[in-house]
Formats: structure tokens, C-alpha cells, sequence
């Protein structure tokens, strides 16, 4: 039986970690989608609250999953202290997405402003292409400085 090589064991435990982290961030969406489009249907609040209070729910389930499974046992300080870091992390995120949604709604709509309110297809397609963007900025930071 060969012995795996330290780069060959590095990558792969970095492979499991990253898929760990993915499956997190799916939860993370699921959770974060959820609470947006409850917003939206019963309170009928607007796309740009509705997310503000999905990302606060969203980061606390992505904190705690994370910290007790996908980088359990790393990191330095306290739990506070990651958690801080943790939603430092997200809220740059969250601002990028939020960019990125706004960016992808006007190619859709060929407009700026748009008065009336958007389709839930260019909802849901800029909200989709938001968080692929977003999920390598995320693992990448909370790795190397939330975890580290």
C-alpha cells in the first residue's frame, strides 16, 4: 500500500474542508432564501430588507456550523472574537452580492431604476449569481483569517 504524499494529504483534507464548507453554505442559503422570500410574501417588505434580515439569520446558522464542523478545532481567540470575524467576512460579502444583484437586474432590465417591482426570475437569477461570486471570497477569508 503507498503512502499518501504531504501535498497529496494537505489537498485532500482541503478538498474536504471546502466541501464541508459548501454543504454549510447551502444550508446557509436555503436558510438565507427562506427568510428573504417570507420577508417579501408576508410582510411584503422590499428585495433590499428582505436580504438585510436573511443575511443577519443566515451568518449566525454559517457561524455555528462552521465553527463545530467544517474548521472545528482551528482558529484563535475566542468564539466571540471568530464570530466577529466571521461577520466582517459576510458583511463585505453582502455588500459585494448586493452589488453584483443590482448589477445583474440592470442587465436584465436594460435600466437603472425600474420602478415597479422585479421579476422573481431576475430575483432569483441575480441572487444565484450573486452567491456563486461570493462563495469563494468567503472560504478564502473565513480559512485564512475567521479560522486560521
Amino acid at each position: 500500500m503507498a503512502t499518501q504524499t504531504l501535498p497529496n494529504t494537505i489537498a485532500a483534507c482541503n478538498f474536504r474542508q471546502f466541501l464541508k464548507f459548501g454543504l454549510v453554505g447551502v444550508s446557509n442559503n436555503v436558510v438565507d432564501y427562506v427568510t428573504w422570500r417570507v420577508m417579501m410574501s408576508q410582510f411584503h417588505w422590499g428585495w433590499l430588507p428582505a436580504q438585510l434580515v436573511a443575511f443577519m439569520v443566515s451568518v449566525t446558522n454559517g457561524f455555528i456550523w462552521n465553527s463545530v464542523w467544517t474548521f472545528r478545532g482551528m482558529g484563535s481567540g475566542t468564539r466571540h472574537a471568530q464570530y466577529v470575524r466571521f461577520f466582517v467576512v459576510n458583511v463585505i460579502s453582502l455588500g459585494f452580492g448586493l452589488v453584483l444583484m443590482k448589477t445583474f437586474l440592470v442587465l436584465m432590465n436594460g435600466q437603472l431604476s425600474h420602478a415597479g417591482p422585479e421579476e422573481l426570475s431576475h430575483l432569483n437569477i441575480a441572487k444565484a449569481g450573486a452567491i456563486v461570486c461570493c462563495a469563494v471570497w468567503n472560504y478564502t477569508m473565513n480559512k485564512k483569517w475567521t479560522f486560521r
